[in-house]
């Protein structure tokens, strides 16, 4: 994912591309990701079940690693892009001013948080889990976690890395940078969505009934209805990834 943003900024660079065309090439990036990710993987997954002995390995292969690799690059276009490396400013610089090296300061603090809660996430699902293995292993047998960031929000891994890509922004302090990381925490709102249908899909009515329990990003149902017992601040799914 790495190598992916930092040739898409190179070409970018090379072929003398606004920052405002960099912003608009991460949101084709995503509509393109998006119909694999919630039409062309549910397709693939439902003949690699039907027709292979061990399906998972040619979804890792064909699927899965392209795939996550593509989504997770984009959260680190809002520092690696055409604009920033021109204007230096792909590292990050010795601030100017009080309000700059305030900027950066939060940048900071919002970076070591996005990676507390990803690996606090990635820990309570394990890396089998994290790589999408219970979607083709013991779907019938599948039980939504009750610990860990999940007691609390939905699709914590992804959005760690929109808090990522929010860092780098304040990081870098340019115009594209912000853009894109403005595009890419609009995309987390439409990837909520996307990503509860498809799961649905996948578990049924467990993960159905999972999604109606634990809120995305802000924990409102845990804090008005958690402390009084009511069971609302529970439940992951076993092939929960972002």
């Amino acid at each position: 994912m790495v190598a992916l943003a930092v040739a898409q900024a190179l070409v970018e660079r090379r072929l003398g591309l606004s920052g405002g065309v960099s912003v608009v090439i991460v949101a084709g990036v995503w509509a393109g990701w998006t119909y694999w990710h919630s039409f062309a993987f549910l397709r693939h997954r439902e003949r690699y079940l039907a027709q292979l002995s061990r399906p998972y390995r040619r979804a890792l292969v064909f699927d899965l690693y392209p795939g996550m690799s593509v989504s997770f690059s984009q959260m680190l276009r809002s520092s690696w892009n055409g604009a920033n490396l021109r204007a230096g400013r792909v590292l990050p610089q010795l601030p100017h001013n009080a309000g700059r090296a305030i900027e950066m300061a939060a940048g900071w603090l919002l970076a070591a948080g996005a990676f507390t809660v990803f690996s606090a996430a990635w820990l309570t699902l394990g890396t089998a889990r994290v790589g999408f293995v219970p979607e083709f292993v013991g779907t019938d047998v599948f039980v939504p976690l009750r610990r860990g960031p999940y007691r609390s929000v939905r699709h914590p891994l992804f959005w760690s890395g929109i808090g990522l890509s929010c860092a780098l922004a304040l990081i870098s302090g340019t115009a594209t940078a912000l853009a894109v990381a403005a595009v890419n925490f609009a995309y987390g709102i439409v990837y909520n969505t996307l990503e509860d249908r498809r799961l649905g899909l996948v578990f049924g009515q467990r993960y159905s009934s999972y999604a109606r329990e634990v809120p995305h990003i802000i924990p409102a149902r845990m804090m008005l209805h958690g402390v009084n017992g009511q069971g609302q601040n529970a439940n992951s799914p076993l092939s929960r990834r972002r």
